[in-house]
């Protein structure tokens, strides 16, 4: 005899059903983080052109900048896809309901690597600015060229892909029962919810990978960079630059760290019910925004602050 097939409610899966937190989540993720990723998206797009053109790519800081905001380009629109529409589709939106459950298995591990690519990229572009900027001229000259930087880029790009692909395997679509009849949802899998699994890969891994040890090196560098510039005189256009992006280090680190301390609060409290709990998922929401706007404020630093890009 087959074991019969219990279905769900289609909110079995959701961090929290409170009317409070579902309105919140509504107005953060589903409004003002689209409006900021609108910002981005063409902010990036701006970027891009700016540091692709003719005069810029002959440099090795451009095309690192430039691969960065690729990757913020992306990130913003998968974090679109997976947060708005998450937010909308529980407020009577059949066809964005089934664009979500659709197209999540498929785009969560695309934001993973995109998310991924923007932490190393931004690393890449910090530790060429520290040897420009605090290393002799000879160092500077041997090692940041737009070759090298071309095949930095590309590796770091393949081993974010390879980084992430145990994420592929971590969300699906499963049927359920809502309010009109059956539908679906977006469920974590057996190999996300292995207590092994998340204590090797979200805890020790990430900690290591996305979050402590890029964190203190870029705050190493950004402390060694801005150090310098402020004990050395420079050309005035170059100095805006450098200054620029030591302020996109800088709301690196914030936004990310906001997100890294949300990583541990989840850990320590992942299976505390009750208000403890139930304030967790407030701050996910919140450090989901703070990773779009990090992605969106770039523009903005090298708009307001570098003279070779404006």
């Amino acid at each position: 005899m087959q074991d019969e097939f219990v279905m769900s409610y289609c909110n079995a899966c959701l961090g929290s059903t409170d009317p409070d937190y579902q309105t919140y989540n509504f107005a953060v993720s589903g409004v003002l983080l689209a409006l900021v990723g609108l910002v981005g998206l063409v902010g990036n797009v701006l970027v891009v052109r700016v540091y692709l053109s003719r005069s810029q790519r002959i440099h090795s800081t451009p095309i690192y900048l430039a691969a960065l905001a690729t990757s913020d380009f992306f990130l913003i629109l998968t974090a679109m896809f997976l947060f708005v529409l998450e937010a909308w589709r529980h407020h009577n939106y059949p066809f964005l309901a089934w664009l979500y459950t659709t197209g999540a298995p498929f785009i969560f591990p695309l934001a993973a690597v995109f998310q991924t690519s923007s932490v190393y990229l931004c690393v890449a572009a910090a530790v060429d600015c520290f040897i420009t900027v605090v290393l002799p001229t000879s160092v500077r000259q041997l090692y940041c060229t737009p070759r090298r930087a071309k095949i930095t880029v590309i590796w770091i790009m393949n081993f974010c892909v390879f980084y992430n692909i145990p994420h592929a395997f971590e969300i699906e679509k499963v049927p359920c029962i809502g309010d009109n009849g059956l539908s679906s949802q977006i469920c974590p899998t057996d190999i996300r919810k292995d207590p092994i699994y998340y204590t090797i890969y979200y805890t020790y891994m990430y900690t290591t990978f996305l979050a402590v040890g890029p964190l203190i090196l870029l705050i190493l560098l950004n402390i060694c960079v801005v150090y310098t510039v402020v004990t050395r005189k420079e050309d005035n256009g170059e100095e805006s630059d450098t200054v620029s992006l030591i302020l996109v280090v800088f709301f690196f680190i914030f936004c990310n760290f906001t997100a890294l301390l949300v990583n541990f609060l989840e850990l320590i409290f992942m299976y505390q019910v009750g208000q403890l709990g139930d304030i967790l998922v407030y701050l996910v929401d919140l450090s989901n925004l703070l990773i779009v706007i990090n992605a969106t404020a770039n523009f903005f630093c090298y708009f307001l602050f570098g003279v070779s890009f404006r």
